[in-house]
């Protein structure tokens, strides 16, 4: 049975569907389609995540919940702030012991996504993934909650299992809705429609609200798989959204060096959080920085 798109505010959608301690995911891919603005207002409101489950590359987004001390748990393959470094709250709270780590492999991550997305346990990972030399440190050594060694019952080989991922609550950007709840990407979806079905709720950030969807969108996801949507002009900033604008290198720049000290965060987080996305837009210029940073249409 299907789900039925409700049309909220932003702070509605954080304080009414996502609960304390839930397994939150994070669409997106490095600095692109982040569902910053509802990143942003799970920080405003200090809803403590019990795992949190970035995009297969994670970036600030995931930083940002980090350094807010509102994670407990991250399930995770990469996180990083790319050509700017590492993620600095990320490494500083891993360091620490302040967050617990679930390393994940890449192709690992993207198949538990799939399998929770189809309603299966868990996906197997190819024949041969697994160390030839016994003397190295198998994966379940290194993350014991969601990896396994199986027979192939048909060919007698060993495989390696990854458990489905399953997250309580997915959090999406995109850039248009139509008036049936369907999402529609111009550029990139990445993983983002198997999150959003692999989820138990998916609330959608989107740039803009269409009676169709126009013919730009190169993905969709379906109004049935969505429980909630918010609409924020310019929400994926400082990160792009694909088609509509690039990613902001100044704002980022900027972070990155804030964010290596617990001091240097703290002065972020005060000036540019804010208490609503009025007061974020308001710090970051944003109505400027989307214009300089407008892409064009995608072809």
């Amino acid at each position: 049975m299907g789900k039925i798109a409700r049309r909220m505010e932003l702070e509605a959608c954080v304080a009414e569907l996502v609960e304390p301690d839930s397994v939150v995911g994070l669409g997106g891919l490095h600095f692109h389609n982040m569902p910053m603005a509802l990143v942003r207002e799970l920080i405003r409101q200090e809803v403590p995540v019990g795992r949190l489950v970035p995009s297969i590359d994670g970036s600030i987004d995931a930083d940002l919940l980090i350094g807010a001390g509102l994670v407990r748990e991250v399930q995770v393959a990469y996180l990083g702030l790319e050509t700017y470094g590492l993620a600095p709250r990320f490494r500083a709270a891993a360091e620490a012991g302040t967050v617990r780590v679930r390393d994940c492999e890449e192709a690992g991550f993207g198949l538990a996504l799939a399998a929770g997305a189809a309603g299966l346990p868990f996906a197997a990972l190819p024949a041969g993934f697994m160390p030839a030399d016994e003397g190295l440190p198998s994966v379940p050594a290194v993350n014991r909650d969601d990896y396994r060694e199986i027979e192939n019952p048909f060919t007698g080989e060993r495989h390696m299992l990854i458990q489905a991922i399953n997250p309580d609550v997915a959090l999406i950007h995109c850039q248009a809705i139509d008036a049936h709840g369907n999402c529609g990407f111009f550029g990139g979806s990445f993983l983002d429609v198997e999150l959003a079905k692999s989820a138990r709720i998916c609330i959608v950030q989107v740039e803009r609200e269409y009676e169709e969807l126009p013919s730009a969108c190169r993905r969709r996801l379906p109004g049935y798989a969505v429980d909630a949507y918010c609409v924020v002009e310019g929400g994926a900033h400082p990160g792009s959204s694909h088609g509509v604008y690039r990613h902001d290198d100044v704002h980022l720049r900027r972070y990155a060096q804030l964010a290596r000290s617990d001091h240097g965060f703290e002065r972020y987080r005060g000036e540019m959080i804010g208490v609503s996305e009025a007061e974020y837009a308001a710090a970051s210029r944003l109505d400027d920085r989307i214009e300089a940073l407008e892409a064009g249409p995608v072809g």
